[in-house]
């Protein structure tokens, strides 16, 4: 190899350590070896270097590769490693370069205690690239499902990561934080041409228009390392409401009646087919049975009942809920009346009822269409107000804080939940997360309900 480094990008560093690298300089070289090992900034490194042949044979020198191009050196011409040195805040990489009178055989290996932040080597920066200049240097989070784990203390009080939007009318994002850690969380909208910092969060849910925006971490002056660990869930896409809209359909007159005409042509035929019911009185195939309705109106009473009792009967609750989940959605519907909140997509359909007037328990209902879901959750949120928690879930399912688990929705299936809700929001906003045919996939609707009357 030649001395100095020649032959193109450094040598991998994996986590904690690298690989072990041998070589050999044979008598007469007198240009002798360089290794170029791939590095990081404020990296304490341990390298641990083996040579043969008699002492002091060997000169070498480490070099530190900064990312302005210039270079830093640890050690020159010494005949073996030190026990350890530090890397700089704008350290790249480290080059070994050895020289020897003699034939020398030797090895290399560079081992840390200091883990990477996030999929980093070293630490991750302290400051928001500049416009066009995001590079390498700060990784990139995926929204979604991974998680990401670094660590701040003395000397470095703040990372820096970006994350990229790519929704037309930009997304929803919130950090979502995974155990303690005393580090805050600072979520930033930037402006694409200007870099300037146009909105920001503690973390919380805002509206991220498309491009590449930053996430700050940082802690106070502290002497103890403390490490952080969170991720950036998909909550779906931003869906602004509609504009204004011209009446333009004057100019289309003459089509309209003619669509009208021809698209009301088959009811002929379906009068015809329904001629029973029209003119006899007869049910139609597609009503739903008288005692089907009662059936549902009976669970109906039953359920607000069983709730406002003093002492909950969890059974009973249970029970009304469960046969409901075997009725006809469409039988449930019609009978609860129109939901207060519904949401309807081609893999889910949601809907929210109040049980009874007053009462801080909903009646949650979705409907899978037919593709399962798997790992799923339902999150509720007060968008604005007072934070909302859950209280109490029938059928019994896991739950904490805002969120319940629901874990596995078959295709075709249908579930009704009992939701008892703590807290004074002024409204309420639902989220469906999980995986749809191993992809991640939310359900939001687009408005929230109201929780005030």
């Amino acid at each position: 190899m030649s001395n100095p480094w020649t032959h193109g990008n450094p040598l991998p560093f994996y986590g904690h350590s690298s690989l072990h690298y041998y070589g050999h300089i044979a008598g007469g070289d007198h240009e002798g070896d360089s290794l170029l090992i791939d590095s990081g900034p404020k990296m304490r490194i341990e390298p641990n270097c083996m040579f043969t042949g008699n002492q002091g044979v060997v000169d070498m020198d480490i070099v530190l590769h900064e990312r302005d191009g210039s270079t830093v050196v640890v050690t020159q011409n010494a005949h073996s490693c030190p026990d350890s040195f530090q890397t700089t805040e704008q350290t790249e990489s480290i080059e070994f370069r050895i020289t020897s009178v003699e034939v020398v055989a030797w090895g290399i290996y560079l081992k840390t205690d200091d883990s990477g932040d996030g999929s980093l080597v070293g630490d991750a920066p302290d400051i928001i690239w500049a416009p066009g200049e995001l590079d390498q240097w700060w990784q990139v989070l995926t929204l979604g499902p991974p998680s990401f784990q670094g660590n701040l203390g003395p000397g470095d009080f703040v990372d820096v990561f970006a994350f990229n939007i790519t929704e037309e009318n930009g997304s929803y994002v919130r950090v979502d934080t995974i155990g303690d850690s005393a580090v805050s969380y600072r979520l930033l909208t930037l402006n694409q041409e200007t870099g300037d910092v146009e909105n920001s969060t503690d973390g919380s849910m805002m509206i991220v228009p498309t491009g590449t925006h930053a996430l700050v971490i940082e802690i106070g002056d502290t002497n103890q390392t403390v490490e952080y660990h969170f991720s950036l869930p998909y909550n779906g896409p931003y869906e602004p409401d509609g504009g204004e809209y011209l009446d333009l359909s004057y100019r289309a007159k003459d089509f309209y009646i003619f669509a009208g005409i021809f698209l009301l042509s088959p009811l002929l035929l379906v009068i015809w087919w329904n001629r029973g019911a029209i003119f006899s009185g007869a049910p139609l195939a597609s009503d739903i049975e008288e005692h089907e309705r009662r059936r549902l109106r009976r669970l109906r009473e039953r359920l607000a009942e069983a709730l406002a009792e003093e002492i909950v009967n969890e059974n009973e609750v249970e029970y009304a809920l469960r046969q409901m989940g075997d009725s006809p959605w469409r039988a449930v519907v019609q009978d609860w009346g129109e939901p207060l909140l519904r949401h309807m997509t081609e893999q889910i359909e949601i809907c929210v009822w109040r049980i009874s007037e007053g009462d801080a328990t909903l009646l949650l209902g979705i409907r899978v269409a037919d593709e399962p879901w798997e790992l799923a959750a339902m999150r509720v949120h007060a968008p604005e107000g007072a934070k909302v928690g859950i209280a109490a879930v029938s059928p019994s399912h896991l739950f904490q804080g805002d969120e319940i688990f629901l874990d596995k929705m078959p295709a075709d299936s249908k579930m009704f939940l009992s939701l008892t809700l703590e807290g004074s929001p002024s409204s309420l906003g639902f989220q469906l997360s999980g995986l749809v045919g191993d992809q991640p996939l939310a359900a939001v609707p687009s408005r929230v309900l109201d929780w005030s009357d």
